[in-house]
């Protein structure tokens, strides 16, 4: 490392720098005088020079610039300037392109700047950059994408999941945009893994599908765009991710193309078990407030119940436990909805009369419901019976 300059020299140096004068910078060179900065002073003759975008100063001080940090520093420099010719003169002059993040080039939205990193050798997999590109919508790193993943088949998977990540990203955000540039650009809707939320890289539980997103979320125009397939897709499983938020349009959309409702053991349906843990979660009470969810606000999760009965799903309580969470959510609820619950149930045939009166019957439930004055029972018509209730009645 040669002797750091004295501040009154570096001060000199920097002057002739930004005043561009080159044949006196090129003088002080051929008298043998150093380049160093002293540590006090941050700004060197290259950052100077790139500043100016003066080119023949930035090639004479690169060519005889020993310090490899400040040529590196010099080409972080020139590609945020969005000057081509500069960083090519760096990288000749011995600049690591690997010292600069790929996401830094991608930044400038600049698809020479783009490729000639690609070009040069630039880590396109290190840090995931085209999926974060992606997921910043920086357009203009599609197609260098594309043509990138085409002369590099070795690192095609890689790349791949790159944009497999981004396409689970904007069908979750329902981004039909960018959902539709993902799929241009080969990215795999069926394909399971994270999203762009990096913290959810090794959790295997939280991996998802572009499918999968769009019906979690209700975007019947992005799921259309996936194409969920008969012929190769589970679409009971996207059945259920749709009544899990009681997405009523994409469940109605799944059964039409002939999702089976029924994919349980037991002979149920998950997807109705997702709508009856939906029935507790059906409204959001600011601040903390007690307000029973009305009929109202678990419409879509009631016309989600109806739309499955009517295509044969069937519930097949497994166990006590299993009754007792609907009891749960329908406590939540006001005894309206489960009125309303019981009329589907029993109208659609859904589930056997002795779990309706299981369900019904219990001390809680029979309080919950108490405001009606009435008890509820499945009669054997098929539809719910209602028996007044008068407790003030006298005995006989």
């Amino acid at each position: 490392m040669p002797e750091p300059l004295t501040p009154e020299e570096a001060k000199n140096l920097l002057g002739l720098c930004r005043a561009g004068n080159l044949y006196d910078v090129e003088k002080w060179m051929a008298s043998g005088k150093s380049l160093h900065m002293p540590s006090g002073i941050k700004k060197t003759p290259l950052a100077v020079a790139i500043d100016l975008g003066f080119h023949s100063l930035v090639e004479l001080l690169s060519r005889h610039e020993t310090s490899q940090e400040v040529k590196n520093k010099g080409l972080s420099d020139a590609v945020t300037a969005k000057r081509l010719d500069l960083a090519q003169l760096l990288l000749e002059n011995g600049a690591d392109i690997k010292s600069i993040p790929l996401m830094h080039a991608f930044g400038t939205w600049d698809p020479a700047i783009i490729r000639f990193f690609l070009e040069k050798g630039a880590d396109a997999i290190k840090g995931s950059p085209f999926a974060v590109a992606f997921g910043e919508k920086v357009r203009t790193t599609l197609r260098p994408y594309v043509e990138y993943k085409k002369a590099h088949p070795e690192l095609a998977n890689e790349l791949q999941e790159q944009a497999d990540r981004a396409l689970r990203h904007f069908s979750h955000e329902g981004d039909l945009k960018w959902v539709s540039l993902m799929l241009w650009a080969g990215a795999n809707p069926r394909t399971q893994g994270p999203t762009l939320d990096d913290r959810l890289d090794n959790d295997p539980e939280c991996h998802t599908t572009a499918l999968r997103e769009a019906c979690y979320q209700g975007k019947l125009d992005v799921l259309l765009k996936l194409k969920p397939d008969p012929s190769r897709d589970d679409l009971s499983d996207l059945l259920r991710c749709a009544a899990f938020f009681a997405s009523v349009e994409v469940v109605q959309y799944l059964l039409r193309i002939g999702a089976e409702p029924n994919d349980k053991e037991s002979g149920g349906c998950g997807a109705l078990e997702n709508c009856f843990w939906h029935l507790g979660f059906g409204h959001f009470e600011p601040f903390g407030g007690k307000r029973l969810v009305s009929k109202y606000d678990v419409h879509g999760t009631l016309e989600c119940i109806q739309s499955l009965t009517e295509h044969g799903a069937l519930w097949r309580p497994e166990g006590p436990s299993q009754l007792n969470s609907v009891r749960q959510a329908l406590c939540k609820c006001e005894p309206e909805v489960t009125v309303e619950l019981m009329k589907i149930l029993a109208r659609n045939k859904a589930c056997p009369e002795e779990n309706l009166e299981e369900l019904l019957d219990t001390p809680r439930m029979r309080a919950h419901l108490s405001p009606l004055g009435m008890n509820l029972q499945p009669a054997p018509s098929g539809k719910v019976r209602q028996r007044r209730r008068d407790s003030k009645r006298a005995p006989a």
